[in-house]
C-alpha cells in the first residue's frame, strides 16, 4: 500500500487497477476483522507490534474505530470493506454490499409502516366516500350491458379507491385494477425491465423484472378503448446500478512543445512579403495556433480585393514551404482572410483532453460526442439530436474510423444502456468488432450487407411504432412522450434513443442498393423525432454511394483528407477537403453552419477501447431486440415483381420512351422507388431491358411490336394507340404487319 500510495502521489494522474485496489481492500480489511475478532482488546496494540494478528495496521485501524464507534459498528465496517474488496475483485461496484443492505431496509420500513397505517385505518369507509360509491354505482346502472361486464374486483377496487391515505410506495406495483387507466400499449410496454429507467436515486427498491403488472382486460364497453399494439419495443438491460466510466481509463494529451514567438513571426512576414511581391498589401493583425494548423489572420489594404488573395494560395505555400496551404475569405464574423498553414508537428488530440472541458461535462444530452478541437484550440463538442444524422466521408487512413469510436466511447462516457442503444454494421468485419460486448448494443455487430438492409427495416419498424405511441399521448417527440408517458418515479421505462451506426455505406450501396438506399431515405427524414440517428460512413465519396437522396436528407458531414475537389464538393458541397492533412484533419460542416469548420478529430487507441469495453460490460450484458437479424427472405418467398398488376403497363411506357429508368416509372406511374426498382429488375432478367451500366441508360432490347405479341391478351393498349399501330404500314394488324396468328388465319381465311 505504501509502494501504491507513493506512485500516486509521484504521478496522480496514475490509475491504480481495479483488481489491485479490490485486492488491497480485501487484505486490509480482513486483518482489521482478523484483529478485532480473535484478540482481546487490551492486547491489540501489543499483539500488532509482535506481528500477530492483522499487525500494526489492523491494531491502530482496530484501536480508532472501536474508539469512536465501539466494537459491534467497527467489525460491522470492517465486514462491508470485506466484502466491498470482494466485490471489486470480481469487477461488481465496490457499494453492492450497501445497496443491498438499504434495499432490505428500506423494504422492512414500508412494511412497517403499512402495517401500522393498516392497524389504525378505520375498518370502513367514511360516509362521504360510501355516498360518492353510491352516486358512481347509480350512474353505471344506467348502462346495463356496461355494468353487467364490470366484474367484481373492479367494483371493489373502487371502493378502495375512495378510501383516503391510499399511497403508492416506490417499488411497489399498482393494485389489481388499477389498469383501467392504462392502454394495452402502455401494459406491454411495461412488462419490459424497469431497471435504471429514469434517473433517480439508486436506493430505491427495484421491481421484479419478471413481473409486470397485472394485465386485466378492460371493459368492453369503456369509451376510449383502444386496440393492443404490435409495436416491438427494446428491451432494457436489468441493471440496479449502471455507473458511468471513469477518465482514468484514457489517456491524457502529452504536452507539445510548440515554436517560439520567433517562428511565428517569421511566417507572417513572409506571407505579406510574398503577397506584396505581387502588389497586393496586407497585415497579418492576428495568429491562432491549433493542433494541425496555424491560421494567420490577415487584413487587406483598402481597394484590395479578396480574390487576389485567394489566387496566391500556391505562392504562398511555395514561400512558406509548405505542402498546402488553405484560405478562408473571409473569416466568418471577422473582417479578415484567413491563411491555415499547416505545423511542423501535428499532436494528437486525446478523447479525454476533450471529454474534460465544460463544454462536454455541462451538457445534458445523452448523445453528447467530442469531434475534437478547433484550429484556436477550443473543443468541438455537439450532440446527435442537434445534428439529426451526420454523414463522415474520406479517403482510406484520413481518420474515419477512429472518428467512428470516439463518437461511440463519447456516447459511453454519456449515457446509461436505458438511455441509448446503439446498432452498429460493419460490414468490412474488423472495424467494430471491439464494441461487440457492450451493454449498449440493441443487436449484434452486424457483418452481412444482406442482414444490414433487414436491420435497417426494423428501424423503420420502430420508429413507425413510436410515431403510433406519440399519436396516442399527443406529443411530438420522444422527449415530451418521455415526460408524459414515464414521469418520474414511474414503473415503465422510458423509451431509448436509437444511434444506427455504418462504418462503410459503399458496401451496402453494392449488395442492396435499392432497399438500403430507400430504407436510410425513409429514416433520415422522419427518424430525428422518434430518437432514431444515423451516423453513416464511407471511403468512396461518389455519387452513386453518396446519391441526392441520401445528401439531402443528412444536414451535416465530416470530411476528411480526399484526393481531389470533386470528392470534396460531393461531400460538403465545396472545396477544401482535398487540402486536408490527413491523420484525424477534418473539416465538420453542421447543419445551419455556413462554412466548415476545420478541426483536429479526437484519438482513441485500442487498449483504450479494450478497458472501456471490459468496464462496461462487466456491469451488464448486452439484451439483444428479437427480429433485427432476420435471415433475407429467399427468391421463392420474395413477391415476383412480374405478378404486379402494373408490370405490363410499366413495361409499355419503357418500350415506348425506349429508355429503362427507376425515375421514369416513378414520373409515369403513381408508385414509389422500392416497387419501380422492383419493376425494372423484373424487366432486366427477363431480358426486355439490359443491365445496370452507370450513368448510361438502360437499353430497352424490346419493340413495340414485340411488346403487343407477348402481352396483347394481357393488357389491350387504348384506342388511340391501337388505331395509329393498325394504320401504320409494317406494325401488327395494320397494312403489310404480321399480326398474331388469329389474325392472320382470318386474313388468309378471307383471302381464300
Amino acid at each position: 500500500m505504501m509502494l501504491l500510495a507513493g506512485t500516486k502521489f509521484v504521478d496522480p494522474s496514475r490509475a491504480v487497477p481495479r483488481f489491485t485496489g479490490g485486492v488491497l481492500v480485501f487484505v486490509s480489511s480482513l486483518a482489521c476483522l482478523w484483529h478485532s475478532v480473535a484478540l482481546e482488546k487490551n492486547t491489540w496494540l501489543l499483539m500488532g507490534s509482535m506481528g500477530e494478528g492483522g499487525g500494526l495496521f489492523g491494531a491502530y485501524a482496530s484501536w480508532l474505530l472501536s474508539g469512536l464507534f465501539g466494537q459491534p459498528v467497527a467489525v460491522g465496517l470492517f465486514s462491508f470493506g470485506l466484502l466491498a474488496g470482494l466485490c471489486m475483485v470480481l469487477g461488481k461496484p465496490a457499494w453492492t454490499p450497501f445497496s443491498f443492505l438499504w434495499s432490505a431496509l428500506t423494504q422492512g420500513w414500508w412494511a412497517f409502516v403499512e402495517t401500522l397505517e393498516d392497524f389504525f385505518r378505520p375498518t370502513g369507509p367514511s360516509p362521504e366516500d360510501v355516498e360518492s360509491f353510491r352516486e358512481e354505482q347509480s350512474s353505471g346502472s344506467e348502462n346495463p350491458q356496461g355494468q353487467k361486464e364490470r366484474s367484481t374486483g373492479e367494483a371493489a377496487v373502487t371502493a378502495d379507491r375512495a378510501i383516503p391515505g391510499k399511497r403508492l410506495r416506490p417499488g411497489r406495483s399498482l393494485p389489481s385494477g388499477y389498469e383501467e387507466h392504462e392502454t394495452e400499449d402502455e401494459r406491454d410496454w411495461s412488462s419490459f425491465s424497469r431497471a435504471g429507467s429514469r434517473t433517480r436515486s439508486p436506493f430505491w427498491t427495484q421491481p421484479d423484472a419478471n413481473k409486470g403488472p397485472s394485465t386485466g382486460v378492460p371493459p368492453a364497453g369503456t369509451a376510449g378503448q383502444r386496440p393492443e399494439s404490435t409495436a416491438e419495443q427494446v428491451p432494457l438491460s436489468d441493471v440496479l446500478f449502471y455507473e458511468l466510466p471513469p477518465l482514468s481509463i484514457l489517456e491524457k494529451s502529452q504536452p507539445v512543445h510548440a515554436k517560439g514567438e520567433r517562428d511565428i513571426q517569421d511566417k507572417a512576414r513572409i506571407i505579406e512579403e510574398t503577397l506584396a511581391s505581387f502588389g497586393i498589401k496586407v497585415k497579418v493583425v492576428n495568429f491562432a495556433r491549433g493542433p494541425a494548423v496555424t491560421r494567420f489572420e490577415l487584413q487587406p489594404a483598402p481597394g484590395t480585393k479578396v480574390s487576389a488573395i485567394v489566387n496566391r494560395s500556391q505562392d504562398i505555400a511555395l514561400a512558406l514551404a509548405a505542402p498546402d496551404v488553405r484560405l478562408e475569405a473571409p473569416i466568418p464574423g471577422k473582417a479578415a482572410v484567413g491563411i491555415e498553414v499547416p505545423n511542423r508537428e501535428i499532436s494528437l488530440v486525446h478523447l479525454r483532453e476533450v471529454l474534460e472541458t465544460p463544454a462536454f461535462r455541462e451538457s445534458n444530452s445523452p448523445l453528447t460526442i467530442a469531434l475534437g478541437k478547433d484550429i484556436s484550440g477550443k473543443p468541438v463538442v455537439t450532440t446527435l439530436d442537434h445534428t439529426i444524422h451526420l454523414l463522415i466521408a474520406g479517403a482510406t487512413g484520413s481518420g474515419k474510423s477512429v472518428c467512428i469510436n470516439s463518437i461511440i466511447a463519447s456516447i459511453l462516457y454519456k449515457a446509461r444502456p436505458d438511455q441509448v442503444k446503439l446498432l452498429l454494421i460493419d460490414p468490412k468485419r474488423v472495424e467494430l468488432t471491439a464494441w461487440s460486448a457492450i451493454p449498449h448494443l440493441v443487436a449484434p455487430v452486424v457483418y452481412d450487407p444482406r442482414k444490414a438492409a433487414g436491420a435497417l427495416r426494423w428501424a423503420i419498424k420502430e420508429m413507425q411504432s413510436r410515431y403510433e405511441a406519440f399519436a396516442r399521448f399527443g406529443v411530438r417527440d420522444i422527449e415530451k412522450y418521455n415526460q408524459v408517458a414515464t414521469p418520474p418515479g414511474s414503473p415503465k421505462p422510458a423509451l431509448p434513443y436509437i444511434v444506427i451506426i455504418v462504418d462503410e455505406l459503399s458496401d451496402l450501396m453494392v449488395v442492396a442498393p435499392a432497399e438500403v438506399e430507400d430504407s436510410i431515405f425513409r429514416l433520415a427524414q422522419m427518424s430525428r423525432a422518434a430518437g432514431i440517428h444515423l451516423v453513416l460512413a464511407t471511403q468512396r465519396p461518389s455519387v452513386d454511394v453518396l446519391t441526392g437522396t441520401i445528401k439531402a436528407n443528412i444536414p451535416s458531414r465530416i470530411a476528411f483528407a480526399v484526393s481531389s475537389q470533386i470528392d470534396s464538393r460531393t461531400i460538403l458541397d465545396v472545396t477544401g477537403a482535398e487540402k486536408l492533412l490527413g491523420r484525424g484533419d477534418m473539416l465538420f460542416m453542421p447543419i445551419g453552419a455556413i462554412r466548415p469548420i476545420r478541426a483536429q478529430g479526437t484519438y482513441i487507441s485500442e487498449r483504450e477501447i479494450d478497458e472501456l469495453v471490459s468496464f462496461t460490460s462487466r456491469q451488464a450484458r448486452p439484451q439483444y431486440a428479437p427480429g433485427i437479424l432476420q435471415e433475407p427472405e429467399s427468391e421463392a418467398e420474395r413477391p415476383d415483381a412480374e405478378s404486379d398488376p402494373l408490370f405490363t403497363q410499366a413495361l409499355r411506357i419503357v418500350v415506348e420512351a425506349r429508355q429503362a429508368s427507376v425515375s421514369l416509372l416513378q414520373r409515369k406511374l403513381p408508385i414509389g422507388y422500392s416497387r419501380a426498382a422492383r419493376l425494372i429488375d423484373a424487366m432486366e432478367r427477363r431480358g426486355f431491358v439490359g443491365p445496370y451500366e452507370g450513368s448510361k441508360p438502360r437499353e430497352v432490347k424490346l419493340t413495340i411490336q414485340q411488346y403487343l405479341r407477348m402481352f396483347e391478351n394481357q393488357c389491350q393498349p387504348d384506342r388511340e394507340t391501337t388505331r395509329d399501330q393498325r394504320d401504320r404500314p409494317g406494325a401488327p394488324g395494320g397494312p403489310g404487319g404480321t399480326g398474331d396468328k388469329t389474325s392472320q388465319g382470318e386474313s388468309s381465311g378471307s383471302g381464300s
